[in-house]
């Protein structure tokens, strides 16, 4: 790949990140344009996954003081569920029918994104009044399938794993987007040793990546915790809205 391939992947992926830091989806642009420049479709996965380690690492700096003391031990267990679920994906990436799983996330995406725009408080306020063990169990078991999709694609991993920590921990959107940034973290770390040991991360492109998502999710935060939780969920409308049609139509 030449100069100018990399600072066109550079700079676009930094306009991304500004916005992807706090929705997830940046992955469906960066991808197609490592594989467009020349990268090959496995090489263009691992590569971006790399480089999504650091994006995450900026946005659990950039989110940091939406933590709560009370999701310490939450975040533990869906940390180590997503590890997991991420080793297990990215052995999948020779044999998984991208496809079909594409056109059932968009679906996913598209009815969440309905229910959202029906139901105008949820993610704007934390929820009160303690987590059920029911939702505790759903939400753990669909981390850990979703650790699996991030760890061989990633494409809307976080987009959906935000919807998931919303509806069932009760969580705000800068919530959500704090937890989601620390599972990522783990969840590209634990694919990008897979990755490694088989060759496919190039990083003479993905280190320049690194540096500019990192510098886009750290603007992209402080954007969004400028803004607040409303912004963020007319974020995730829009978000949604692009995500469905781009696993859908491209």
């Amino acid at each position: 790949m030449n100069l100018i391939s990399i600072i066109t992947a550079c700079l676009l992926s930094l306009i991304v990140s500004i916005f992807g830091v706090s929705v997830g989806g940046s992955s469906l642009i960066t991808i197609p344009l490592l594989i467009w420049l020349g990268m090959t479709s496995k090489n263009a996965v691992a590569t971006n996954m790399f480089a999504l380690i650091f994006l995450s690492a900026s946005g659990v700096i950039g989110f940091r003081r939406q933590k709560e003391p009370a999701y310490y031990k939450i975040i533990a267990v869906f940390s180590a569920l997503t590890i997991c679920g991420s080793f297990i994906g990215a052995h999948l990436i020779l044999a998984i029918n991208k496809e079909m799983l594409k056109t059932i996330i968009a679906i996913m995406v598209c009815v969440v994104g309905c229910f959202l725009l029906f139901k105008k408080d949820l993610g704007v306020r934390e929820e009160k009044g303690g987590i059920s063990k029911a939702k505790l169990l759903v939400g753990a078991l669909l981390t850990f399938i979703l650790g699996i999709y991030g760890g061989f694609f990633s494409a809307g991993y976080v987009t959906l794993l935000s919807y998931v920590l919303i509806f069932t921990l009760g969580l705000n959107f800068l919530q959500a987007a704090f937890i989601t940034k620390i599972f990522n973290t783990f969840s590209s770390f634990a694919a990008c040793i897979f990755f490694y040991y088989h060759g496919l991360i190039d990083f003479s492109i993905g280190i320049p990546l690194a540096v500019f998502m990192s510098l886009g999710a750290l603007l992209g935060a402080k954007l969004a915790v400028s803004k607040g939780n409303l912004w963020v969920r007319n974020l995730f409308i829009v978000s949604a809205i692009v995500l469905a049609v781009k696993l859908l139509l491209f």
